[in-house]
């Protein structure tokens, strides 16, 4: 395939949500499409649904905290593509629990999914864009990453994303040599299947739902990042859900 004028993208948690819209909107812009998931039969229908070209799309079903698993996928798509030239780390997890109720394998499960999982995907995709002279990850964060999450809620999940900010601030600053830019996408109530884990605590409704963020909101967040001139680096971009106050 002959990608010599044509960007490819790598999205975790490719299925639904975030990711999904990402990929949509990716597509239309003329990117070849690397897809992963841990729901592979899920993300094989959602592929098969928005009729890609099997030609211009490569899917991996696998855990993004699984290092091996990784690096051979992202192998598999450089061989298949010639190069990764942007990573979008969206693949997630979050549950409800403060400090008392939350479970060893809850919170060992979200920091591997939400950080580790993070980690492993840009330490395997860096050296082919350092290689490249180029490249850009953009990491999907949260609000309750700059602060703590209230009493009993969601601090695995929080935790995680104060991780994933420290992730991407010591990456600007190694790969930044590279000629990598580094970024990260700081989100606030974000209407997506991801909220799933938290309807046996709380329920909002259609007027509510209304006023968060959308999918394809964050998805123009990440355009802009890709977009961006080799001058400009966004480093962080913070989306506020700002109908919700």
């Amino acid at each position: 395939m002959d990608t010599d004028h044509q960007p490819v993208s790598l999205i975790t948690g490719a299925d639904r949500g975030i990711g999904l819209a990402l990929a949509r909107r990716l597509a239309g812009a003329g990117h070849a499409l690397v897809l992963h998931s841990n729901d592979g039969p899920g993300l094989e229908r959602s592929v098969a649904e928005a009729g890609w070209s099997e030609r211009r799309v490569l899917t991996a079903a696998h855990d993004v905290a699984d290092a091996d698993a990784v690096e051979a996928a992202v192998a598999a798509a450089v061989d298949r593509f010639g190069r990764v030239d942007n990573l979008l780390n969206v693949a997630g997890v979050a549950y409800r629990g403060g400090v008392l109720d939350t479970d060893l394998e809850v919170w060992e499960q979200t920091l591997r999914t939400n950080l580790t999982g993070y980690f492993l995907m840009s330490r395997a995709v860096l050296p082919h864009m350092k290689d490249a002279g180029t490249g850009t990850i953009v990491n999907m964060s949260s609000t309750w990453g700059k602060r703590g999450a209230p009493p009993g809620a969601m601090l695995a999940y929080s935790v995680s994303k104060f991780g994933v900010e420290g992730l991407t601030k010591g990456l600007i600053e190694e790969a930044r040599a590279w000629g990598v830019k580094v970024s990260s996408i700081v989100l606030d109530k974000v209407d997506t299947g991801f909220r799933d884990n938290m309807r046996p605590h709380v329920e909002y409704g259609p007027e509510q739902r209304a006023r968060m963020l959308s999918a394809e909101d964050v998805a123009d967040a990440a355009m802009a990042v890709l977009s961006s001139s080799n001058r400009a680096h966004p480093s962080t971009i913070e989306l506020d859900a700002w109908l919700w106050a």
